[in-house]
């Protein structure tokens, strides 16, 4: 921002800046900060800065490097306030590895990985000795369990009037 300045009584206008020789070499520059809208809280903790209100020390955090792993669905990484140079969260090794096609259902997508496993519904099966429900030499998962069936299909025998059904 410039501002009109007052020297030996000569206004100058719109003036950004004020350099002034030091007595001991160097220059000394003065700047218009009335506009300036930053506090101690924006300022990196140990830095220094001129603002508004003249010298201000910072108080902002340094966490530096920021991170963390997720290990469950309903997992989050805290970032704490302050200043951060960067980092990386990532998703559980252990748990990336089990995010492969064969353990989801075919028709489903999970952070971009498409399933391709067949599930039946076992919900007339509630147990293992429920393998009698499925047919023999067919497997399934029942209450996570893997069972082999071993129902036998009703065999059908007609007659060339009557059909009918005798359950073996």
């Amino acid at each position: 921002m410039a501002s009109n300045v007052v020297i030996n009584g000569v206004t100058y206008s719109s003036v950004p800046e004020v350099q002034i020789p030091r007595s001991g070499g160097g220059t000394a520059r003065f700047y218009d900060s009335a506009d300036a809208t930053a506090s101690a809280g924006d300022i990196l903790s140990g830095k220094t800065a001129y603002i508004a209100d003249g010298k201000q020390t910072g108080s902002m955090a340094n966490n530096g490097a920021t991170g963390g792993v997720i290990s469950t669905k309903n997992g989050s990484v805290t970032i704490p306030a302050g200043y951060t140079s960067g980092g990386t969260v990532v998703i559980d090794s252990t748990e990336q590895a089990k995010i492969i096609a064969a353990n989801i259902k075919s028709g489903v997508t999970i952070l971009g990985v498409a399933g391709s496993a067949s599930v039946i519904d076992t919900t007339i099966a509630t147990s293992a000795a429920d393998a009698t429900k499925i047919l023999t030499g067919y497997k399934a998962y029942v209450n996570g369990s893997l069972v082999t069936g071993s129902y036998t299909a009703p065999s059908v025998s007609q007659n060339s009037t009557t059909k009918v059904l005798s359950i073996a």
